[in-house]
């Protein structure tokens, strides 16, 4: 493992800044998390963006028609350069199925921390549309092609991984990670997990079940998605074994307590995602409230630099310490919890190991 300086530098920096906001009692939004499509090509049943219990839903409301084009799109995203963003968060839907994806994102090269999910079936021919990102989440579910099924698609498995090892070969400057959804149908398999990125030589998150939280809007069903929910225990399980990876230094992304905020299953905590975050900003440029799930604004339409200044903005803000939705995943989580004076040097160095260096 060695050391990236002056990404590391970078990285440095944007956190002081960000810091000194904080002290200083000004603090402001830092990331965007955007969904540049609804769209996907998979049809995984646990999923809540873009699964079949939403296909009705995204087609009503987020057609491809309403997507923004692709000048829509860049001017947003040279909005929030100037507007002294550290962090895109850019997913999907399935967000190579965008012909301008790399278009977009070489707009935020080099100016913004780029993090990046998709399920990897795209990849490998289309590697060169990530190859500004500064971080690649690919979905694997399981070791082998168990992922194929929970995915709903044959050949996913393999295709995720020639996808991963082509941009490692050929786009070194992209630190790879996995992320697994944990399910009712793989929760006994997080042992194998483990070490299978171990041997892939990458770091890897778990997103547990959740079907409330950020990306909730309009009044879905979660019937099917709710079966696919393991058994409390069985969750307190597995991340208890992910917790002690964590605890022998391996390459997994969370915090200590959110480790244990899934084992105990505590149902919320005081969050402040809302006062960092910039959405979820969806394809037609709707700005959600993650504690409400009501569209405070469009990107289009308003200014980023007035959308964030917004009584709705701030009113979500403001409700965010006493929101009841609990989110269970490590960024939400972790944002808060570094506010809330629950995030270790033990955990800053596991990000870093994750994230500024180089395998």
């Amino acid at each position: 493992m060695r050391l990236d300086p002056r990404f590391a530098l970078r990285v440095a920096l944007g956190t002081l800044s960000v810091a000194a906001d904080f002290v200083r009692g000004r603090p402001r939004p830092f990331v965007v998390n955007h969904l540049v499509t609804v769209r996907c090509n998979l049809a995984c049943p646990f999923c809540y963006v873009s699964g079949p219990e939403q296909a009705e839903f995204n087609r009503a409301h987020y057609p491809r028609s309403a997507e923004m084009d692709t000048a829509q799109m860049l001017a947003f995203y040279r909005q929030l350069v100037a507007a002294d963003f550290k962090i895109a968060i850019v997913l999907g839907g399935e967000p190579l199925l965008r012909a301008d994806f790399g278009e977009l994102l070489q707009a935020l090269a080099g100016r913004l921390y780029v993090t990046v999910f998709t399920n990897g079936f795209l990849l490998e021919d289309r590697a060169e549309a990530v190859k500004d990102a500064t971080n690649l989440f690919v979905s694997l579910d399981a070791p082998d092609e168990q992922h194929d099924e929970l995915r709903a698609t044959r050949g996913t498995f393999k295709r995720a991984l020639a996808g991963l090892e082509r941009v490692r070969r050929q786009y070194p400057k992209v630190k790879p990670a996995v992320n697994m959804t944990v399910t009712a149908k793989n929760v006994h398999r997080v042992r194998e997990m483990l070490a299978f990125a171990r041997e892939l030589g990458v770091p890897i998150g778990f997103q547990p079940p959740s079907y409330e939280g950020q990306f909730t809007v309009g009044d879905r069903p979660f019937a099917t998605s709710a079966t696919m929910t393991p058994q409390a225990q069985a969750v307190a399980d597995a991340f208890r074994l992910i917790r002690d990876a964590a605890d022998r230094g391996e390459r997994v992304i969370g915090s200590r307590e959110f480790f244990t905020h899934v084992i105990e299953n505590r149902p919320t905590y005081p969050c402040h995602y809302p006062s960092s975050v910039l959405g979820p900003v969806f394809p037609n440029g709707d700005v959600v409230a993650c504690t409400s799930s009501r569209v405070i604004g469009n990107v289009r339409r308003t200014p980023v630099a007035a959308l964030v200044q917004s009584r709705a903005w701030l009113d979500n803000c403001a409700l965010g310490p006493a929101c009841a939705k609990g989110c269970r995943d490590w960024g939400i989580h972790d944002l808060s919890a570094v506010r809330n004076r629950r995030f270790g040097l033990g955990d800053a160095r596991r990000y870093a190991k994750a994230f500024v260096t180089a395998g």
